[in-house]
């Protein structure tokens, strides 16, 4: 696998996992075996990409990026589907996150 491509698989690992943590938030007011068996698909798959990154790189780093995609993706997902807000400290944090992941990743 060429190098230039684990940044790729890890974001999409970390894509695959929040789609995970978006489902769960669901699971209370929509529960049922098709939501239940999104969450395991994509856990799985996000799983299965994590193993594919870890092959070719050092475990901090993988590590580091999908944390770091993930707080991002679910940040996002938390405003646009589920209308919450950050307080200052908070969108401090998540800038926190991403310059730190920017900083382990260059």
């Amino acid at each position: 696998m060429s190098t230039s491509m684990i940044p790729l698989i890890a974001l999409g690992s970390a894509g695959l996992y929040s789609v995970a943590m978006i489902a769960m938030k669901f699971w209370w007011k929509l529960p049922g075996v098709g939501l239940g068996l999104l969450i395991v698909a994509t856990l799985l798959a996000g799983a299965t990409l994590e193993l594919a990154a870890l092959r070719d790189e050092r475990l901090g780093i993988i590590y580091t990026g999908i944390l770091g995609a993930e707080v991002v993706l679910i940040a996002i997902a938390s405003f646009f589907l589920f209308g919450e807000n950050f307080s200052y400290r908070e969108a401090a944090g998540i800038g926190l996150v991403i310059l730190g992941t920017a900083l382990a990743w260059a």
